[in-house]
């Protein structure tokens, strides 16, 4: 990473227990699609798992969930379950064992990797016929005059301070080589109840 890069992993550091807590949980249905497609249920790596979010709900369906994080602050925040093993360090570079995960997934983070370097690494690790998934959310679907007034008032003017990997989420990983055969499956549906000071 040269200097003029932003040391992105520092985003996620100082407000660890804030962004816990305003991180929307993914839906159960993701969990056991992920679950019927993997070879397995005895191993799944969480890369890039910030506070935890998927390593919980994968830790339901796997026997073991390995998951890693650049930074230590987050994995300091994330919920403790007796399946999951945390450990800090790079997505590039982990310690599991040759082709021992039935399951290697990146939660709203795939846009922030060293991509050239990580394929390699979930090639090394991912058993035969062992599944990769990477999935985010977008911009909140509102009802009615919402959709208008958040783009015009929120968006908008904020839009020139988002990172420039965002643009590889906001276009939904389509500018993304993957080097993996696609496996077609129903979009589950992700919702959150908040009231208006939770959405801010």
């Amino acid at each position: 990473m040269s200097g003029a890069e932003m040391h992105h992993h520092k985003l996620f550091s100082d407000k660890s227990e804030l962004y816990k807590t305003a991180r929307p949980t993914y839906p159960p249905e993701l969990y056991k699609c992920l679950s019927s497609l993997a070879p397995s249920n005895k191993l799944a790596w969480d890369c890039a798992c910030g506070s935890g979010q998927a390593a919980i709900g994968l830790a339901k369906l796997f026997g073991s969930v390995y998951a890693t994080d650049i930074s230590a602050e987050p994995i300091k925040a994330a919920k403790v379950h007796p399946n999951i093993h945390y450990q800090v360090g790079p997505a590039e570079q982990c310690d599991l064992a040759n082709e021992s995960c039935d399951l290697v997934c990146v939660a709203q983070a795939l846009h922030w990797l060293n991509l050239d370097d990580f394929w390699p690494e979930v090639l090394r690790v991912l058993k035969p016929k062992g599944i990769f998934s990477a999935w985010s959310y977008n911009w909140p679907v509102l009802d009615g005059d919402l959709a208008q007034i958040f783009n015009e008032l929120i968006l908008g003017p904020i839009e020139t301070y988002w990172a420039p990997q965002n643009k590889l989420l906001w276009n939904h990983f389509k500018d993304i080589d993957f080097p993996f055969s696609a496996i077609q499956v129903s979009k589950p549906t992700m919702e959150a109840v908040w009231d208006l000071n939770e959405f801010f």
